[in-house]
């Protein structure tokens, strides 16, 4: 066995265990135990992924250089907060757009405005909006995909399809959430524009349950 092959199979025992009870034990008992606490239930991977990286920056299995965090400039600070803009923008010209064109008047979208909208509280938007997609992607592009996927033609697929297993979600946005953000790390080289890009995703998602429904329609026929 050659050196490199060496070392990345000793990478990927210690990645194989913790994929191994995430998806072998702490799934189904989250499952199980969680359902009765809806915030235990739709944030237990997060903490999952927090507890995870915790200890392995603590003992120094990761650090910012290995995870794509080291070598980012003011300019790919401006191109995340970009990126980050550019979803909730999309929100808002796709439901002027709705507006101005008439199509609000159509029967497809009668009642939008009448649906109950989610309820999010300051905490949701937190967890949610901002620390969830951020340290989602630290945990699976910047480690994981690292580790498992070493061939450049299959970086982005892979990152995509990754996305949508660890989130147990195979439709579209998670597929293509995924393959976006391993293209942006490819194309600048740091893990930030990614994590800008999945914050304003999950923003942009907030306000369409909140506050444009319209635009759920919208995405229903462009997914």
């Amino acid at each position: 066995m050659s050196s490199s092959s060496h070392i990345r199979a000793v990478k990927i025992r210690p990645l194989s265990f913790i994929l191994l009870i995430y998806f072998f034990i702490c799934f189904p008992l989250s499952q199980v135990y969680f359902k009765n606490s809806s915030f235990l239930y739709k944030n237990w991977n997060l903490f999952f992924f927090i507890i995870t990286l915790s200890i392995l920056f603590s003992t120094r299995k990761l650090n910012l250089s290995k995870i794509g965090l080291s070598d980012f400039d003011k300019k790919h600070l401006v191109s995340g907060l970009a990126l980050a803009l550019l979803p909730v923008m999309v929100v808002f010209f796709l439901d002027t757009l709705i507006v101005k064109t008439g199509m609000a008047e159509n029967d497809l979208f009668s009642g939008a405005e009448l649906r109950m909208p989610t309820p999010f509280s300051s905490m949701d938007l937190l967890l949610g909006g901002l620390l969830s997609p951020a340290i989602g992607q630290l945990f699976i592009t910047g480690f994981v995909l690292k580790i498992l996927i070493k061939n450049d033609s299959l970086v982005i697929p892979g990152n995509g399809i990754l996305y949508s297993l660890i989130h147990f979600d195979l439709g579209m946005g998670y597929l293509g959430l995924g393959m976006i953000s391993a293209g942006l790390v490819r194309l600048t080289g740091t893990l930030v524009p990614a994590i800008s890009f999945s914050m304003g995703c999950s923003l942009a998602k907030i306000l369409i349950l909140t506050t444009y429904p319209r635009v759920t329609t919208v995405l229903v026929f462009l997914v």
